[in-house]
């Protein structure tokens, strides 16, 4: 009976470790019924579960003759607090660096806060297009920030330890055919 007890509290705590890495792959597919013509998705996009106070980084091949879309998500846990910064992988420049939102949270400025379009009311999810004029890679790293004061010194001189939440960040690529 014990053992049938022990059993049951170990997989109830592991329930949400694994709903989370399960719901990583609804994200994509949740925004693949939302693509608009002449966008369609893309298999590079990626969905993962992150944890809090970590750098995740990720390549993204770009191929003359398309155009490409990339939008960022990410879990309600971080609220918005992910940096996501974009380099050209040939020549290591820094092409984009984008908070996850800013303080203006104007279009284009921020990658994970919806705008609101002031003439239809509407929201829209912010996204950035890359037109490549030869093939190339671009590499995006992700920054999830430590949550504040997770980890403040103790009175006896010791560090608590830092708390870590985890959740989902998605990248979502979606490609048309460039006009020629």
């Amino acid at each position: 009976m014990k053992i049938l007890k022990l059993t049951m509290i170990v997989a109830f705590l592991a329930l949400p470790f694994w709903g989370a890495a399960q719901s990583c792959s609804k994200d994509i597919n949740f925004q693949k019924q939302r693509i608009k013509k002449p966008w369609s998705y893309n298999d590079l996009s990626k969905a993962a579960t992150c944890l809090t106070g970590k750098t995740y980084e990720f390549i993204l091949p770009l191929t003359k003759g398309k155009d490409y879309r990339i939008q960022f998500f990410a879990a309600p846990v971080f609220n918005n607090k992910i940096n996501f910064k974009i380099f050209d992988q040939s020549t290591g420049q820094l092409v984009m660096d984008l908070p996850g939102e800013s303080a203006s949270n104007a279009e284009g400025t921020c990658a994970l806060h919806d705008i609101v379009d002031e003439e239809t009311f509407k929201e829209s999810h912010p996204y950035f297009d890359f037109f490549p004029a030869t093939s190339t890679s671009i590499k995006i790293v992700i920054e999830v920030e430590t949550i504040p004061n997770a980890s403040e010194a103790a009175t006896d001189g010791y560090k608590a330890p830092e708390k870590r939440n985890r959740g989902c960040v998605t990248i979502f690529v979606t490609d048309s055919e460039a006009p020629e």
